[in-house]
């Protein structure tokens, strides 16, 4: 008896437990196969709690790297009207004191930084723009509403991470108490039929595998 190895995809043992159960039902074994299917089907269920877990973490993060993108729309934009005032715009104020470290500084920004920065070039914008001029009028509110909409990503990256570990761990009990139960199913039937019919009531490995973290099965 080899069940799955630890690191294969759920979906392996579920395949695992089915076989097993049939089996042991074909055999009039119908507590045991009562117990190998309780323990498959709870693999099969946190399996697919763990899968729908992963979702909302690929929502918030698409969702934060989209508000990160428009905020750089507003930083490249009022650069360049800002630049284009005249030949030398870019040689002396209000540009120099709102890109002192060019426009990259903005938005090449490490994600851990992109709160300060972007809060830094609103205040910039409006301690160095008087409060008519086309460019602060223009890019502080959309300033702080992409600041507002990378800030709820973030706080929901976070709280679907959160979710997914629970799963995960979830998962992780549901398959480890799977293993113990295939052990003892095995040695029970060791015990009473001898190793090789014993052997028979379990599939032989496929060799397949595959990480939860991706990849593909057979």
């Amino acid at each position: 008896m080899r069940p799955p190895d630890e690191d294969a995809a759920f979906s392996h043992n579920v395949h695992y437990g089915r076989y097993v159960t049939r089996r042991l039902r074909r055999a009039q074994r119908a507590s045991l196969a009562a117990d190998v299917e309780a323990a498959t089907l709870l693999v099969l269920q946190r399996g697919r709690e763990w899968e729908d877990a992963k979702g909302p973490v690929q929502d918030a993060r698409a969702d934060r790297d989209a508000a990160d993108d428009e905020l750089d729309s507003v930083a490249q934009d009022a650069r360049a009207n800002l630049a284009g005032r005249s030949a030398d715009a870019v040689k002396k104020a209000p540009y120099t004191l709102i890109f002192p470290d060019g426009i990259g500084y903005y938005t090449a920004a490490p994600i851990d930084e992109e709160k300060k920065r972007y809060d830094e070039l609103q205040k910039r914008l409006t301690e160095h723009l008087p409060a008519n001029d086309e460019v602060r009028k223009d890019a502080v509110p959309k300033i702080a509403a992409g600041l507002d909409a990378f800030d709820d990503a973030e706080r929901a990256l976070a709280a679907s991470l959160t979710a997914e570990s629970l799963a995960s761990t979830r998962l992780d009990a549901a398959e480890e108490a799977f293993r113990r139960l295939m052990t003892k199913v095995y040695g029970l039937l060791v015990s009473e039929l001898g190793k090789p019919a014993a052997e028979k009531f379990f599939p032989k490995p496929s060799g397949a595998r595959r990480k939860k973290g991706g990849g593909s099965e057979d």
